[in-house]
Protein backbone atom coordinates (compact mmCIF):
# COMPACT_ATOMS: atom_id res chain seq x y z
CA UNK A 1 0.00 0.00 0.00
CA UNK A 2 3.05 2.15 1.10
CA UNK A 3 4.62 1.82 -2.16
CA UNK A 4 1.40 2.68 -4.40
CA UNK A 5 0.63 5.79 -2.12
CA UNK A 6 4.07 6.96 -2.59
CA UNK A 7 3.84 6.87 -6.35
CA UNK A 8 0.49 8.87 -6.16
CA UNK A 9 1.60 11.24 -3.71
CA UNK A 10 3.31 13.85 -6.03
CA UNK A 11 4.77 17.29 -5.43
CA UNK A 12 1.28 18.75 -6.98
CA UNK A 13 -1.06 16.59 -4.66
CA UNK A 14 0.34 17.61 -1.60
CA UNK A 15 -1.49 20.99 -2.48
CA UNK A 16 -4.20 18.72 -1.40
CA UNK A 17 -3.25 19.09 1.96
CA UNK A 18 -3.13 23.03 2.28
CA UNK A 19 -6.33 23.34 0.31
CA UNK A 20 -8.24 20.85 2.60
CA UNK A 21 -6.47 22.68 6.07
CA UNK A 22 -7.05 26.29 4.26
CA UNK A 23 -11.17 25.53 3.74
CA UNK A 24 -11.12 24.08 7.50
CA UNK A 25 -9.40 26.65 9.12
CA UNK A 26 -11.27 29.58 7.26
CA UNK A 27 -14.45 27.89 7.70
CA UNK A 28 -13.84 27.83 11.49
CA UNK A 29 -13.10 31.46 11.59
CA UNK A 30 -16.18 32.09 9.17
CA UNK A 31 -18.45 30.41 12.07
CA UNK A 32 -17.02 31.86 15.04
CA UNK A 33 -17.05 35.64 13.82
CA UNK A 34 -20.68 35.16 12.14
CA UNK A 35 -22.06 33.59 15.37
CA UNK A 36 -24.41 34.96 17.89
CA UNK A 37 -22.45 36.21 20.73
CA UNK A 38 -19.88 33.43 22.02
CA UNK A 39 -21.67 30.53 20.46
CA UNK A 40 -20.41 29.46 16.22
CA UNK A 41 -22.93 29.56 13.38
CA UNK A 42 -23.15 25.67 15.01
CA UNK A 43 -24.65 26.87 18.12
CA UNK A 44 -22.04 25.59 19.48
CA UNK A 45 -19.70 28.04 22.56
CA UNK A 46 -16.81 29.63 20.84
CA UNK A 47 -13.71 27.30 21.65
CA UNK A 48 -15.98 24.69 22.90
CA UNK A 49 -13.72 23.07 25.38
CA UNK A 50 -12.58 26.17 26.33
CA UNK A 51 -15.37 27.14 28.84
CA UNK A 52 -14.53 24.53 31.00
CA UNK A 53 -11.53 26.03 31.36
CA UNK A 54 -13.00 29.46 31.58
CA UNK A 55 -15.29 28.51 34.10
CA UNK A 56 -12.47 27.02 36.21
CA UNK A 57 -10.88 30.53 36.27
CA UNK A 58 -13.42 32.39 37.33
CA UNK A 59 -14.57 29.77 40.01
CA UNK A 60 -10.69 30.24 41.67
CA UNK A 61 -11.04 34.19 41.09
CA UNK A 62 -14.37 34.18 42.37
CA UNK A 63 -13.34 32.35 46.04
CA UNK A 64 -15.19 29.29 45.09
CA UNK A 65 -12.51 26.49 44.49
CA UNK A 66 -14.58 24.32 46.66
CA UNK A 67 -17.13 24.17 43.79
CA UNK A 68 -14.68 23.34 41.21
CA UNK A 69 -16.35 19.60 40.76
CA UNK A 70 -20.01 20.73 41.64
CA UNK A 71 -21.31 19.90 38.07
CA UNK A 72 -25.16 22.07 39.02
CA UNK A 73 -22.57 25.12 39.86
CA UNK A 74 -20.09 24.99 36.87
CA UNK A 75 -23.42 24.12 34.86
CA UNK A 76 -25.01 27.45 35.48
CA UNK A 77 -21.36 29.38 35.47
CA UNK A 78 -21.23 28.20 31.95
CA UNK A 79 -24.59 29.31 30.73
CA UNK A 80 -24.14 32.67 32.68
CA UNK A 81 -20.93 33.09 30.72
CA UNK A 82 -22.11 32.04 27.01
CA UNK A 83 -25.53 33.01 27.35
CA UNK A 84 -29.15 31.09 27.60
CA UNK A 85 -28.07 29.36 23.83
CA UNK A 86 -26.11 27.05 25.89
CA UNK A 87 -27.60 23.69 25.65
CA UNK A 88 -24.24 21.51 26.41
CA UNK A 89 -22.54 21.09 29.72
CA UNK A 90 -18.20 21.50 29.34
CA UNK A 91 -16.92 19.40 32.76
CA UNK A 92 -13.62 20.18 34.28
CA UNK A 93 -12.22 16.70 34.38
CA UNK A 94 -8.18 17.56 35.34
CA UNK A 95 -6.44 18.29 38.58
CA UNK A 96 -6.99 21.75 40.13
CA UNK A 97 -3.81 22.90 39.74
CA UNK A 98 -4.55 23.49 36.28
CA UNK A 99 -7.09 26.42 36.63
CA UNK A 100 -4.65 28.37 38.51
CA UNK A 101 -3.54 29.30 34.99
CA UNK A 102 -7.02 30.31 33.74
CA UNK A 103 -7.15 32.71 36.24
CA UNK A 104 -5.67 35.42 34.37
CA UNK A 105 -7.36 34.71 31.44
CA UNK A 106 -10.92 34.64 33.18
CA UNK A 107 -10.25 38.60 33.84
CA UNK A 108 -11.16 38.99 30.20
CA UNK A 109 -14.31 38.63 28.49
CA UNK A 110 -15.08 35.04 27.05
CA UNK A 111 -14.13 35.70 23.45
CA UNK A 112 -10.51 37.47 23.78
CA UNK A 113 -9.41 35.54 26.58
CA UNK A 114 -10.01 32.41 23.75
CA UNK A 115 -8.64 34.70 21.48
CA UNK A 116 -5.48 35.26 23.57
CA UNK A 117 -5.86 31.32 24.49
CA UNK A 118 -5.59 30.69 20.72
CA UNK A 119 -2.87 32.76 20.14
CA UNK A 120 -0.80 30.96 23.07
CA UNK A 121 -1.23 28.00 21.58
CA UNK A 122 0.48 28.93 18.60
CA UNK A 123 3.63 30.23 20.22
CA UNK A 124 3.54 26.99 22.12
CA UNK A 125 3.87 25.10 19.25
CA UNK A 126 6.88 27.13 17.47
CA UNK A 127 8.93 26.72 20.50
CA UNK A 128 8.50 23.25 20.44
CA UNK A 129 9.62 23.25 16.90
CA UNK A 130 12.54 24.46 18.08
CA UNK A 131 13.11 22.87 21.46
CA UNK A 132 12.55 19.63 18.89
CA UNK A 133 15.49 20.94 17.05
CA UNK A 134 13.67 21.19 13.66
CA UNK A 135 15.86 22.41 10.82
CA UNK A 136 13.21 24.46 9.19
CA UNK A 137 11.08 25.62 11.90
CA UNK A 138 9.01 27.99 9.75
CA UNK A 139 8.13 25.61 6.98
CA UNK A 140 7.45 22.33 9.72
CA UNK A 141 4.91 24.86 11.85
CA UNK A 142 2.65 25.76 8.53
CA UNK A 143 2.54 21.93 8.18
CA UNK A 144 1.75 21.33 11.42
CA UNK A 145 -0.95 23.42 11.22
CA UNK A 146 -2.37 21.43 8.13
CA UNK A 147 -2.84 18.31 10.73
CA UNK A 148 -5.88 18.12 12.02
CA UNK A 149 -5.30 17.38 15.79
CA UNK A 150 -3.31 20.65 15.65
CA UNK A 151 -6.75 22.86 14.22
CA UNK A 152 -9.19 20.58 16.89
CA UNK A 153 -6.17 21.93 19.62
CA UNK A 154 -6.70 25.32 18.37
CA UNK A 155 -11.04 25.24 17.59
CA UNK A 156 -11.73 23.53 20.99
CA UNK A 157 -9.65 25.90 22.80
CA UNK A 158 -7.33 22.63 24.33
CA UNK A 159 -4.48 22.33 26.12
CA UNK A 160 -2.27 19.84 24.27
CA UNK A 161 -0.10 22.30 22.56
CA UNK A 162 0.47 23.73 26.27
CA UNK A 163 1.34 20.02 26.56
CA UNK A 164 3.22 19.37 23.32
CA UNK A 165 5.57 22.62 24.56
CA UNK A 166 6.20 20.85 28.24
CA UNK A 167 6.81 17.23 26.91
CA UNK A 168 9.34 19.52 24.16
CA UNK A 169 10.97 21.13 27.05
CA UNK A 170 11.54 17.82 28.79
CA UNK A 171 12.76 16.63 25.82
CA UNK A 172 15.76 19.74 25.48
CA UNK A 173 16.69 19.10 29.24
CA UNK A 174 17.07 15.16 28.87
CA UNK A 175 19.26 15.49 25.79
CA UNK A 176 21.39 18.43 27.60
CA UNK A 177 21.83 16.16 30.53
CA UNK A 178 19.66 17.72 33.02
CA UNK A 179 18.06 15.24 34.12
CA UNK A 180 16.44 16.36 37.51
CA UNK A 181 14.92 19.26 35.78
CA UNK A 182 13.27 17.02 32.38
CA UNK A 183 11.54 15.34 35.45
CA UNK A 184 10.46 18.63 36.55
CA UNK A 185 9.07 19.52 33.04
CA UNK A 186 7.27 16.62 32.56
CA UNK A 187 5.89 16.56 36.28
CA UNK A 188 3.76 20.02 34.80
CA UNK A 189 2.16 17.35 32.34
CA UNK A 190 0.29 15.84 35.16
CA UNK A 191 -2.69 17.51 34.76
CA UNK A 192 -3.08 14.66 31.89
CA UNK A 193 -1.07 12.23 33.68
CA UNK A 194 -2.16 9.37 30.48
CA UNK A 195 -0.12 11.19 28.37
CA UNK A 196 2.48 10.71 30.86
CA UNK A 197 3.05 6.96 30.49
CA UNK A 198 5.56 6.34 27.45
CA UNK A 199 8.20 8.31 29.02
CA UNK A 200 7.56 7.17 31.94
CA UNK A 201 8.30 3.70 31.16
CA UNK A 202 11.66 4.73 29.18
CA UNK A 203 12.89 5.72 32.13
CA UNK A 204 11.76 3.14 34.27
CA UNK A 205 13.62 0.81 31.44
CA UNK A 206 16.71 2.87 31.93
CA UNK A 207 16.33 3.42 35.42
CA UNK A 208 19.92 3.27 36.47
CA UNK A 209 20.41 6.28 33.77
CA UNK A 210 17.89 8.12 34.33
CA UNK A 211 16.89 7.78 37.93
CA UNK A 212 17.53 11.53 38.66
CA UNK A 213 14.48 12.19 36.13
CA UNK A 214 12.22 9.99 37.64
CA UNK A 215 13.13 12.14 41.11
CA UNK A 216 12.53 15.02 39.39
CA UNK A 217 9.02 13.61 37.94
CA UNK A 218 8.10 12.79 41.62
CA UNK A 219 9.41 15.53 43.30
CA UNK A 220 7.11 17.83 40.36
CA UNK A 221 4.15 15.65 40.92
CA UNK A 222 4.76 15.83 44.74
CA UNK A 223 4.96 19.58 44.87
CA UNK A 224 1.65 20.15 42.70
CA UNK A 225 -0.25 17.82 44.71
CA UNK A 226 0.98 19.82 48.05
CA UNK A 227 0.32 22.79 46.75
CA UNK A 228 -3.40 21.81 45.76
CA UNK A 229 -3.94 20.50 48.96
CA UNK A 230 -2.46 23.07 50.78
CA UNK A 231 -4.24 26.09 48.77
CA UNK A 232 -7.17 24.22 47.43
CA UNK A 233 -8.09 21.36 49.88
CA UNK A 234 -11.97 21.38 49.47
CA UNK A 235 -11.47 21.13 45.11
CA UNK A 236 -8.57 18.77 45.85
CA UNK A 237 -10.62 16.07 47.65
CA UNK A 238 -13.94 16.54 45.33
CA UNK A 239 -11.04 15.73 42.46
CA UNK A 240 -9.75 12.77 44.29
CA UNK A 241 -13.56 11.50 44.53
CA UNK A 242 -13.97 12.29 41.49
CA UNK A 243 -10.78 10.57 39.73
CA UNK A 244 -12.39 7.59 41.47
CA UNK A 245 -15.55 6.98 40.79
CA UNK A 246 -15.63 8.82 37.54
CA UNK A 247 -12.76 8.80 35.50
CA UNK A 248 -11.88 5.05 35.26
CA UNK A 249 -15.13 4.39 33.41
CA UNK A 250 -15.22 7.83 31.57
CA UNK A 251 -16.50 6.32 28.11
CA UNK A 252 -19.67 5.29 29.91
CA UNK A 253 -20.70 8.61 31.35
CA UNK A 254 -23.45 10.14 29.47
CA UNK A 255 -23.48 12.53 26.87
CA UNK A 256 -19.42 11.15 26.86
CA UNK A 257 -17.95 12.26 23.51
CA UNK A 258 -16.49 8.01 22.45
CA UNK A 259 -16.40 8.63 18.53
CA UNK A 260 -13.67 11.27 19.36
CA UNK A 261 -12.03 8.81 21.33
CA UNK A 262 -8.28 7.27 20.01
CA UNK A 263 -7.04 4.82 21.64
CA UNK A 264 -7.03 1.06 21.90
CA UNK A 265 -9.73 1.08 24.59
CA UNK A 266 -11.98 3.26 22.85
CA UNK A 267 -11.50 1.59 19.59
CA UNK A 268 -12.83 -1.62 21.75
CA UNK A 269 -15.48 0.44 23.41
CA UNK A 270 -17.10 1.53 19.68
CA UNK A 271 -16.87 -2.34 18.07
CA UNK A 272 -17.65 -4.47 21.55
CA UNK A 273 -19.86 -1.83 23.21
CA UNK A 274 -21.98 -4.61 24.84
CA UNK A 275 -18.66 -6.48 26.09
CA UNK A 276 -16.86 -4.08 27.70
CA UNK A 277 -14.84 -6.34 30.03
CA UNK A 278 -13.53 -8.43 27.07
CA UNK A 279 -12.60 -5.57 25.41
CA UNK A 280 -10.42 -4.05 28.34
CA UNK A 281 -8.96 -7.54 28.16
CA UNK A 282 -8.07 -7.20 24.84
CA UNK A 283 -6.57 -3.58 25.59
CA UNK A 284 -4.48 -4.98 27.72
CA UNK A 285 -2.99 -7.74 25.75
CA UNK A 286 -2.25 -5.18 22.81
CA UNK A 287 -0.15 -3.02 25.75
CA UNK A 288 2.01 -5.95 26.47
CA UNK A 289 2.71 -6.13 22.81
CA UNK A 290 3.17 -2.93 22.31
CA UNK A 291 5.31 -2.64 25.76
CA UNK A 292 7.13 -5.64 24.01
CA UNK A 293 8.07 -3.61 20.83
CA UNK A 294 8.78 -0.74 22.35
CA UNK A 295 11.56 -2.08 24.35
CA UNK A 296 12.89 -4.05 21.18
CA UNK A 297 13.31 -0.44 19.89
CA UNK A 298 15.04 1.16 22.61
CA UNK A 299 18.09 -1.44 22.78
CA UNK A 300 18.23 -0.77 18.69
CA UNK A 301 18.50 3.33 19.27
CA UNK A 302 19.43 3.51 22.30
CA UNK A 303 21.76 6.10 21.93
CA UNK A 304 19.65 8.12 19.26
CA UNK A 305 18.20 10.12 21.97
CA UNK A 306 15.79 11.54 19.64
CA UNK A 307 14.50 8.24 18.43
CA UNK A 308 14.08 6.82 22.11
CA UNK A 309 11.73 9.81 23.06
CA UNK A 310 9.62 9.52 20.22
CA UNK A 311 9.09 6.35 20.65
CA UNK A 312 8.29 6.42 23.36
CA UNK A 313 5.58 8.93 22.91
CA UNK A 314 3.77 6.78 20.30
CA UNK A 315 3.88 3.92 22.56
CA UNK A 316 1.53 6.16 25.18
CA UNK A 317 -1.29 6.22 22.48
CA UNK A 318 -0.81 2.69 22.44
CA UNK A 319 -1.49 2.81 26.03
CA UNK A 320 -3.28 5.41 27.43
CA UNK A 321 -6.94 4.36 28.20
CA UNK A 322 -7.99 8.25 26.95
CA UNK A 323 -6.63 10.53 24.22
CA UNK A 324 -8.97 12.28 22.18
CA UNK A 325 -8.45 13.84 18.65
CA UNK A 326 -6.81 16.78 20.05
CA UNK A 327 -4.48 14.93 21.84
CA UNK A 328 -2.80 13.63 19.07
CA UNK A 329 -0.91 16.93 18.10
CA UNK A 330 2.33 15.22 20.47
CA UNK A 331 2.48 12.53 17.58
CA UNK A 332 4.23 15.57 16.10
CA UNK A 333 6.64 14.91 18.81
CA UNK A 334 7.93 10.83 17.24
CA UNK A 335 7.30 12.20 13.58
CA UNK A 336 9.66 14.60 13.85
CA UNK A 337 12.03 12.84 15.26
CA UNK A 338 11.97 10.16 12.33
CA UNK A 339 11.73 13.36 10.01
CA UNK A 340 15.30 14.90 11.57
CA UNK A 341 17.07 12.03 12.36
CA UNK A 342 16.80 9.69 9.75
CA UNK A 343 16.74 11.89 6.52
CA UNK A 344 17.46 9.53 4.50
CA UNK A 345 14.54 7.93 4.75
CA UNK A 346 12.46 10.46 4.23
CA UNK A 347 10.90 8.46 1.05
CA UNK A 348 9.28 6.36 3.74
CA UNK A 349 8.27 9.03 6.11
CA UNK A 350 6.24 10.92 3.41
CA UNK A 351 3.28 8.02 2.12
CA UNK A 352 3.52 7.14 5.96
CA UNK A 353 2.84 10.32 7.11
CA UNK A 354 0.44 11.12 4.87
CA UNK A 355 -1.65 8.09 5.54
CA UNK A 356 -1.78 9.23 9.11
CA UNK A 357 -2.96 12.91 8.08
CA UNK A 358 -5.85 11.55 6.04
CA UNK A 359 -7.08 9.04 8.83
CA UNK A 360 -6.69 12.06 11.74
CA UNK A 361 -8.20 14.16 9.41
CA UNK A 362 -11.62 11.35 8.39
CA UNK A 363 -11.85 9.14 11.75
CA UNK A 364 -13.68 10.83 13.62
CA UNK A 365 -16.76 11.29 10.72
CA UNK A 366 -16.70 8.09 9.45
CA UNK A 367 -17.21 7.31 12.68
CA UNK A 368 -20.25 9.13 13.73
CA UNK A 369 -21.78 8.18 10.44
CA UNK A 370 -21.32 4.33 10.83
CA UNK A 371 -22.90 5.08 14.64
CA UNK A 372 -26.32 6.42 12.87
CA UNK A 373 -26.41 3.48 11.02
CA UNK A 374 -25.10 0.75 12.76
CA UNK A 375 -25.08 0.42 17.09
CA UNK A 376 -20.87 -0.63 16.70
CA UNK A 377 -18.18 1.56 14.71
CA UNK A 378 -14.52 0.97 13.90
CA UNK A 379 -12.81 4.05 14.60
CA UNK A 380 -10.26 3.29 11.66
CA UNK A 381 -7.50 5.62 12.98
CA UNK A 382 -6.05 3.12 15.78
CA UNK A 383 -5.65 0.41 13.28
CA UNK A 384 -3.96 2.78 11.05
CA UNK A 385 -1.93 4.06 14.09
CA UNK A 386 -1.18 0.15 14.48
CA UNK A 387 -0.26 -0.53 11.29
CA UNK A 388 2.31 2.28 10.99
CA UNK A 389 3.93 1.38 13.96
CA UNK A 390 4.57 -1.84 13.03
CA UNK A 391 5.86 -0.69 9.75
CA UNK A 392 8.41 1.20 11.62
CA UNK A 393 9.38 -1.07 13.76
CA UNK A 394 10.00 -3.96 11.00
CA UNK A 395 11.95 -1.62 8.80
CA UNK A 396 13.61 -0.63 12.21
CA UNK A 397 14.36 -4.92 12.76
CA UNK A 398 15.42 -6.06 9.69
CA UNK A 399 18.31 -3.10 9.37
CA UNK A 400 16.28 -1.36 6.68
CA UNK A 401 16.20 2.24 8.33
CA UNK A 402 19.41 4.32 6.73
CA UNK A 403 21.42 5.92 9.62
CA UNK A 404 22.13 9.54 9.52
Amino acid sequence: MLTFFARWLTPPRLRYAWITAGVLWAAWLLSVALGPGNLDLAGQPVGTDYLQFYAAGRTLACGESARLYDMAYQAALEKEIIGPGLTSYHAFITPPFLAWLFVPLAALPYGLSFAVWSVLGLVFLWCSLRLLGVAAPARAWLWALTFFPVFAVISFGQNALLSLLLFSVAYRLWTARRPFLAGLACSLTLYKPQLCLGVTLLWLINWRRDWRVLVGLGVGGVALAASCFLLLPEASWAYVDFARTVLPDLPNWQEFPLWHLHTVRGFWRLLLPAWPRLGDGLTLIAAGFGVWGFVRWERRFREKLPLVFGGAMALTFWLTPHAMIYDWALLLIPALALWETLPQNRDRWRPLFAVLWLVALLSGPLTVMQLRLLPVAVQVSVPFLAWALYQIWRWSLRGELLPA
